[in-house]
């Protein structure tokens, strides 16, 4: 390999250096990005989750208040139809059953 005239061996040396270190900080800045970019579709995908999570937390809770309620009305002699229309209001607070139970 021949030198340029004006570059002593340890100026061409300390080039090849800068150049590799140049390489190297590109590859982790590009690495840190796709890291970044991981992160933020992680991130994106658990909120996701957490929502539907929530979703499902409170569908539970509003099945368990509902059975709780039609395991009563019988105790309670609501007529079968009044049960049966309650079980189908998508909301209990749709149904206006009888405070007589």
């Amino acid at each position: 390999m021949t030198q340029p005239a004006n570059q002593s061996p340890a100026e061409n040396q300390t080039e090849k250096i800068i150049d590799s270190l140049k390489y190297e900080i590109e590859s982790l800045k590009s690495q840190l990005k796709k890291k970044n970019d991981r992160i933020a579709s992680q991130d994106v995908i658990l909120k996701q989750i957490s929502e539907s999570h929530t979703i499902e937390v409170r569908a539970y809770e509003d099945l368990e208040g509902k059975l709780e309620d039609v395991i009563t009305m019988p105790r309670k002699r609501v007529p079968h139809g009044d049960i049966l229309r309650y079980l189908k209001a998508e909301d209990s607070n749709e149904f206006q059953f009888k405070k007589s139970w």
